[in-house]
């Protein structure tokens, strides 16, 4: 699958069974290792999920972790937030480390200089053209459980 945000492959990502009720049952999820974008795909060919651009702020959590430090807060690094195993933006990864319930906020004093880089370089990589809510998912058809976006 292509990209749509930035034309590159996209990579198929494990799908786990939905275990909430507001969980959508979803067959295929792919993500761009180059811009962030992914896409999931439902039973139904219309059942299809792009989301929007995010601003730095507001794509990622603070990375958990008992082996971080409290001094410094890390970006949790999407890209393998549906792997077995997490990662930090700047690259620190180990067993156990996870999402917190709290944003990263790059502007905050205590954001890791690295993971800010990192937050930057795949921010610039979304076209101004697509950070306007331009990415179109098909409407779902009736009876779907997906809702329209």
């Amino acid at each position: 699958m292509t990209c749509d945000v930035c034309g590159r492959e996209m990579r198929p990502r494990p799908v786990k069974e939905a275990v909430e009720a507001w969980e959508l049952p979803v067959k295929e999820r792919w993500f761009c290792a180059w811009c962030y974008a992914w896409t999931e795909l439902g039973h139904h060919p219309d059942e299809v999920s792009r989301p929007q651009y995010l601003p730095v702020d507001l794509r990622w959590e603070r990375a958990d972790s008992p082996l971080l430090s409290e001094e410094v807060f890390h970006a949790y690094d999407s890209a393998f937030a549906y792997t077995a195993s997490g990662a930090t933006l700047c690259g620190i990864g180990h067993e156990g480390l996870s999402p917190s319930a709290y944003p990263w906020v790059s502007e905050s004093e205590r954001a890791c200089g690295a993971c800010k880089e990192v937050a930057s370089v795949i921010d610039r990589r979304w076209p101004p053209q697509m950070r306007d809510g331009r990415r179109e998912s098909p409407t779902p058809p009736s009876g779907s459980p997906w809702p329209p976006f």
